[in-house]
């Protein structure tokens, strides 16, 4: 059946995947898209005027409507609302900065940047760069020591009947590993292979419910892309067609990608996922501070030598339903957020921010 879909009907499925992941995910994370809630909305910029209550409600509710119908009602128009909804939401708050959110509202813009009568084909090949570059930069960027020395860690405790010397050659080639699979299905005699190892990754990786709807998205729309996808040279996909708009994908799957190894660009948007690169964060509370905070933050306290800290993940996680968003002008806002309850919000010592992964 695979063997037998159109370009046209490649594109559409892999768009209406997208949509259901997201709209899957919405329904998992409610919280993440309204402002009237016990944690905070963090704006990319101060200037960004916040909708309160009901305006929030309105807009996330227009977002997941306008998605439901553009599963059925393919225009144009409709998907460029999606896209520029999303992107006020996430200037609103960069914890929607999910990667399973990127990755989709990615896909459906590499698809509305043509019009309607644009060959399928050029249209396919603009969507399949996103797969590639989710594949080849998540084992690029795992090129770190933090990621040997923490996936060696965990497979010495797993597997500890074999050999050292081998579970350190497989830990130094995983990110090469990995980025092969990204390789591989550029070519067509090794692309089912890469297929075949991509599925069995993302299989692996199948856990929590925030990793299964975008993993089941990912495996179907990389079957249906890839598996009886021909063409003439590995190269074809970057370079046939080119157009401003395939331009504008390569700046989002190679260009910023390349910047984040400078630091450039955010981790989560350059496929940097699993790399042991994320900082995750707890913000140590001065007993000063510690009872001038209200109650909703009070009861993520955990103590550390006596004094109480919040894990931002574990408060981001039970409100929002996501992780924390690993960038530190995100966790800088949160520590100022948390300083403001304060009668002295400037004074120094009231709050320690730690990374605790590293």
């Amino acid at each position: 059946m695979i063997q037998n879909l159109t370009d046209k009907q490649k594109i559409n499925a892999v768009r209406i995947l997208a949509l259901i992941s997201t709209l899957v995910m919405m329904l998992y994370t409610p919280k993440l898209w309204i402002t009237t809630k016990d944690f905070p909305v963090i704006p990319l910029f101060d200037w960004l005027p916040i909708p309160k209550y009901p305006f929030d409600y309105i807009l996330a509710g227009a977002f997941f409507i306008s998605q439901l119908v553009y599963i059925f009602k393919p225009k144009r128009t409709l998907g460029w609302l999606i896209i520029l909804v999303y992107i006020f939401l996430a200037l609103v708050d960069q914890n929607r900065l999910q990667p399973y959110f990127y990755q989709s509202i990615l896909t459906i813009l590499a698809i509305v940047i043509y019009n309607d009568k644009t060959p399928s084909k050029k249209v396919l090949y603009t969507v399949l760069l996103i797969f590639i570059a989710t594949y080849f930069w998540s084992g690029i960027h795992k090129v770190n020591e933090i990621f040997y020395t923490q996936w060696m860690h965990a497979l010495q405790k797993h597997f500890s009947f074999i050999p050292a010397v081998l579970l350190q050659a497989f830990t130094y080639a995983v990110p090469w590993l990995e980025a092969a699979m990204g390789v591989l299905i550029l070519f067509n005699k090794t692309r089912k292979i890469g297929v075949f190892f991509i599925i069995l990754m993302l299989l692996y990786l199948g856990y929590g419910f925030n990793v299964i709807p975008w993993n089941l998205q990912n495996i179907l729309s990389v079957i249906i892309l890839f598996w009886s996808l021909k063409t003439i040279s590995p190269l074809e996909i970057f370079i046939s067609n080119f157009s401003y708009q395939k331009t504008l994908i390569l700046i989002f799957t190679v260009l910023l990608p390349i910047s984040n190894l400078f630091g450039g660009w955010d981790h989560l948007l350059s496929f940097s996922f699993f790399s042991s690169k994320l900082n995750y964060y707890y913000v140590e509370i001065d007993e000063e501070l510690e009872d001038n905070l209200p109650e909703y933050i009070q009861k993520y306290f955990r103590y550390n030598n006596n004094k109480p800290i919040i894990y931002l993940n574990e408060w981001a996680g039970d409100v929002n339903k996501v992780l924390f968003y690993p960038e530190t002008r995100i966790a800088d806002y949160m520590n100022t957020y948390l300083r403001s309850f304060a009668d002295d919000p400037q004074k120094k010592g009231l709050t320690k921010l730690v990374v605790y992964n590293k």
